[in-house]
């Protein structure tokens, strides 16, 4: 007999934690607005980075020193991404479909 797996937790309070600042101040705008985190995870796509993705599209446009905005638009990825140069930490979104 086939038991069910647990379920697999998406968003780590500890990635969170220690996301890039410049970026925290992003996420929070989001999430303000009523954006949400899908998943968070670490050492993808950079073995020393904190990647946290998005339910919707970016809600806001934001100009931050060393953090470069970037429009992936590869469905098997994701839409767009504000990506911290110094520390490599990325914040993406999917699409809004």
């Amino acid at each position: 007999m086939v038991k069910a797996q647990k379920t697999m937790q998406l968003i780590k309070q500890e990635h969170i934690d220690n996301f890039s600042p410049r970026l925290k101040e992003i996420l929070n705008e989001e999430i303000k607005m009523g954006n949400k985190i899908y998943e968070t995870a670490f050492g993808w796509p950079y073995s020393n980075a904190i990647f946290i993705y998005l339910y919707k599209g970016f809600l806001g446009t934001y100009s931050i020193p060393d953090v470069k905005f970037e429009e992936i638009n590869d469905a098997h990825f994701w839409k767009s991404q504000y990506h911290d140069t110094r520390i490599n930490d990325i914040l993406a979104c999917m699409f809004d479909y």
